[in-house]
């Protein structure tokens, strides 16, 4: 049993795009792609049919709009699956063309695959925000202000729990199975869901035991997602008081307008560790150089995004190991909290370390985890007083201070967006 340890993702790293079955790989920017959704959308339906009966006329409920989606659908699924972007699709970009185009569900996974192949690249141009640039003290102050909101507000949360739910792809070679969905084509695939209860408490981040998976391999398979509650955040805000990082440009995020810096930290002054452990030994440890962007909000000082890519070395047997982690407001108690709504997490197996030589595959393998945080809940601790019913002649009332241990329902305010595990 493997697995990779990393505390803490460039936007220079490029996944690989690969062509369903009759569709060559087509590169194309994010404009040109919605040129594809809006001509799918122009695409003219069928009119609803209506039935005469005997008594009154009945409009019936056609399927020939659903049917005549599912037919776009199917047309349109495998040539996304086939588009190698050049540019970020964000998730602002993406829930606006999936709400302006009214896409399908099936669709609509496929372009959150696509989005997230693409999700360490630059921002189209024209998605900058037209705002000037701050002066270097103003810049300075922003990433002061980010320091302190990281030690001290995104590590000391309230406490509560939240579901975790990471969704698993590589490109190793599989056959066709019947939970396949059309969002699956011949390269990137679907490996299986992993659902689990994550703990915050006293400042420290608790994986609790796995909700269920839908697969045999889902559990304890892979990669995991470690560190979006403020560790990777603190590893790369203290590293790069040794590397460099840069303001450079402002960009719309799910919460609002964020200043994007970019950054990179030496080898010599990281502190992010990547470990390929297996059953009884490490056969993989190192403390890589990287790089990545920061996006802040300029008021408060909180992370929104952060992006992180390592720099592996030709005989590792891991590469292109990286992450994503999208940051969101959401209500906490009477609170309101920038917590983690969704992350990404890279990496590409070079070699099977585990194995005596450590022997180099003939496919690399790739691999991508989605993860999605929901259902945040507060939690306290609970106090009943016990009186001595036979002297009171009543039962025992519960104190006023009682809290469900459940807590209180935590609204998110936005729609969803980190260190991966190897256990493979």
């Amino acid at each position: 049993m493997r697995w990779l340890v990393l505390v803490g993702i460039l936007a220079a790293l490029e996944l690989p795009g690969y062509p369903a079955e009759g569709y060559a790989a087509e590169k194309m920017t994010v404009s040109q792609l919605e040129q594809i959704l809006a001509q799918r959308a122009a695409q003219p339906r069928e009119p609803a049919k209506k039935h005469d009966s005997a008594s009154d006329e009945i409009i019936e409920i056609s399927d020939g709009d659903l049917l005549q989606q599912l037919d776009q659908d199917a047309e349109l699924i495998p040539r996304i699956a086939a588009i190698e972007l050049t540019e970020r699709l964000s998730t602002v970009t993406m829930y606006h063309l999936i709400g302006k185009y009214n896409l399908g569900g099936h669709v609509q996974q496929a372009l959150e695959q696509l989005a997230d192949r693409s999700a360490l690249l630059k921002l189209p141009p024209g998605e900058k925000l037209n705002k000037p640039q701050p002066d270097a003290e103003a810049q300075q102050a922003m990433l002061q202000q980010s320091r302190a909101y990281v030690l001290g507000e995104l590590s000391h949360l309230p406490n509560f729990v939240a579901n975790q739910t990471t969704t698993r792809f590589d490109d190793s070679p599989t056959t066709l199975k019947y939970f396949q969905t059309m969002t699956d084509h011949a390269g990137f695939h679907r490996v299986g869901t992993l659902q689990r209860k994550i703990t915050f408490r006293d400042g420290k981040e608790v994986t609790d035991s796995s909700l269920g998976t839908n697969d045999a391999k889902g559990k304890d398979n892979g990669l995991e997602s470690h560190g979006e509650f403020g560790t990777e955040a603190a590893v790369v805000l203290m590293d790069v008081e040794k590397g460099s990082i840069v303001f450079d440009h402002w960009e719309q995020s799910m919460a609002g307008p964020a200043a994007d810096y970019r950054y990179s930290v030496p080898r010599e002054s990281s502190h992010y560790e990547v470990t390929n452990a297996c059953q009884d030994h490490v056969s993989f440890h190192d403390v890589p150089s990287y790089s990545g962007e920061i996006a802040l909000d300029a008021k408060s000082g909180a992370i929104l995004r952060m992006t992180l890519v390592t720099e592996s070395r030709p005989a590792d047997p891991l590469s292109h190991v990286a992450s994503v982690i999208e940051y969101g407001p959401v209500v906490l108690g009477n609170r309101r909290s920038i917590c983690p709504l969704r992350s990404l997490t890279f990496m590409v197996e070079e070699a099977n370390g585990c194995a005596h030589g450590n022997h180099k595959l003939q496919k690399p393998v790739a691999m991508i985890n989605q993860t999605i945080f929901s259902n945040y809940h507060r939690f306290g601790s609970s106090t009943t007083m016990i009186f001595d019913e036979a002297q009171n002649g009543r039962t025992a009332p519960q104190s006023s201070q009682e809290k469900s241990a459940a807590g209180e329902k935590v609204v998110p305010v936005t729609p969803a967006v980190s260190g991966p595990k190897r256990r493979p």
